[in-house]
């Protein structure tokens, strides 16, 4: 049985940039491709700072997850999306998938 895992992305704006393009951006990149990934069960993106966010996605399981992963290297959206991120250690192999213990709605 597989179970579902949650990816915690931090986001930091690159200089210049603001909440209302972040907005715009995640909107454009849900538009456009996570809302087209079977495997997301959920994304959300909170605020944890002053031009500190974090971007929680869920996926069923991690093969999904490491699917969406492949897919968005090739995704316009995401391009411009991860554009207004400062991308320091983005190049960092080991993502952190933490699986889910139990998920209540």
């Amino acid at each position: 049985m597989t179970s579902p895992v949650t990816i915690l992305a931090p986001i930091k704006l690159v200089k210049g940039k603001n909440e209302t393009d972040l907005l715009l951006a995640s909107n454009r990149f849900q538009k456009d491709f996570a809302s087209d990934q079977a495997g997301i069960l959920r994304r959300e993106l909170v605020k944890t700072g002053e031009g500190e966010y974090i971007d929680i996605v869920q996926f069923r399981s991690i093969e999904d997850a490491k699917d969406v992963m492949k897919k968005e290297l090739e995704s316009e959206a995401c391009h411009a999306f991860f554009s207004i991120m400062e991308m320091e250690g983005a190049d960092d192999p080991e993502i952190k998938l933490l699986p889910s213990l139990v998920t209540y709605t």
